[in-house]
């Protein structure tokens, strides 16, 4: 056979598949090829369709931001940045003589890398900054570092128009206290808030994202050769060696000082600061997933609206697939074991935190993906982790009735299947 006629009768087998496959309810488009085709499509609504959910706290984990949110919203929001210089230049180089101690300091300032998305500036904003080492307490503990930030600790400030804030802020800081921690060779460890007569929410780039705050002074105040000498931020503690990624963590994260949305009974959280996750275990019957093919699954959320932000604050909520084992007990690590966004669940929610109502889900691939799991000796659960994008970046949240609510408000799925086709000689 010559190879043009087989590539002909490949084409006219891909269009007779095709057209049995558009015919779902009757063989009439094709009598010929499909003859007495009748399928028919099974709705059902599952209703409890979750064995149980969970909000988990703290994601990402402190100092895995990629960006520190600096946010003040009345008595709801405000979070801050520490940054850890704990590693200062004490030493330069005069023109034409020797490496010797820096005698005086000049033009400090703190460099920060602003990052636009999602940002709420009001007509005017200011930065302050805070010397927040408290060498008498853990360094981790948040009482300790908000206990800092008091007017006796600020050594800068800053104000700007909105019209004339720029993507890179240089923030002046007072010399003097510079001056105190190379000279004593102490760590210089900063904390930052914005102000403003309005409610404010902006981030400042980190040390994960790239372009990581700088602290910048002249070591000398009469040679104007010297260059400026710029330190990176660092983290000496935790000590040990067993601890690197964790000090880098702590080079820069966000603290926050406020949280006050308020806490409903019968919800799931998901977003917010610190950031929160949705874990929800469902139960569909085995029978509609092992004989049947599902050509459409929507999982039905109704959402519970938040007294905060207005119709312009909006997040993207995005399902990952858990894929912890059983062996995994503790769900709030499960949480953490996910898939990437968008893989068997092409589909995301668009929510204002405000709204109410009832929001949809498509998680038809996700269920064909289970039916295929009951081959593996240890599957994991039938779950999937409801996870805002971007976590811990926007001071947004949404609540959604959970598997406790009364019905009508819980969360439900309804299914679309059809009878799985078989193959074979008769």
């Amino acid at each position: 056979m010559s190879r043009r006629p087989v590539v002909l009768l490949a084409i006219f087998a891909i269009a007779a598949a095709v057209a049995c496959n558009e015919s779902l309810d009757s063989g009439a488009a094709c009598p010929s090829l499909c003859p007495s085709q009748n399928i028919v499509i099974h709705d059902t609504l599952i209703d409890p369709v979750l064995v149980f959910d969970s909000t988990f706290v703290g994601y990402p984990e402190r100092g895995q931001e990629l960006g520190m949110l600096l946010a003040t919203r009345g008595d709801s929001i405000d979070t801050r940045g520490i940054i850890r210089f704990d590693s200062l230049t004490t030493q330069f180089l005069p023109t034409g003589d020797t490496l010797q101690a820096i005698p005086h300091v000049d033009s400090s300032q703190l460099r920060l890398v602003l990052d636009r998305r999602g940002a709420k500036i009001p007509s005017q904003v200011t930065f302050e900054v805070y010397d927040v080492d408290d060498t008498t307490a853990a360094d981790t503990a948040s009482a300790a570092l908000l206990a800092r930030f008091t007017g006796a600790q600020r050594i800068g400030s800053r104000t700007w128009l909105r019209d004339s804030l720029p993507d890179t802020l240089l923030v002046p800081l007072a010399d003097s206290a510079v001056l105190d921690k190379i000279k004593a060779q102490r760590r210089l460890r900063l904390g930052v808030r914005v102000s403003a007569s309005a409610s404010v929410s902006l981030r400042v780039h980190t040390l994960e994202s790239g372009f990581p705050a700088r602290l910048l002074y002249k070591p000398t105040t009469n040679d104007t050769t010297v260059k400026i000498i710029t330190v990176g931020p660092t983290s000496a503690t935790p000590a040990g060696s067993e601890n690197p990624e964790i000090r880098q963590d702590l080079t820069d994260f966000v603290l926050v000082a406020r949280y006050g949305l308020p806490q409903y009974a019968n919800t799931m959280a998901i977003g917010g600061m610190p950031g929160r996750r949705a874990y929800l275990r469902f139960n569909v019957p085995s029978y509609i997933t092992d004989s049947n093919t599902v050509v459409r699954a929507t999982l039905r959320l109704t959402q519970r609206p938040l007294p905060f932000g207005d119709e312009t604050d909006t997040m993207v909520i995005h399902a990952h697939v858990a894929l912890a084992g059983p062996q995994v007990t503790d769900l709030r690590r499960a949480a953490n074991i996910i898939t990437t966004a968008l893989l068997l669940v092409n589909d995301s929610l668009l929510i204002v935190p405000r709204d109410s109502g009832v929001r949809t889900l498509e998680i038809y691939g996700l269920l064909r993906a289970w039916a295929n799991q009951k081959t593996l000796v240890n599957p994991p659960p039938h779950a999937v982790v409801l996870r805002a994008a971007p976590e811990g970046l926007l001071p947004l949240e949404a609540r959604f009735y959970s598997s406790t609510a009364p019905p009508g408000l819980r969360p439900v799925m309804r299914i679309s299947y059809v009878p799985r086709a078989t193959f074979g000689v008769p």
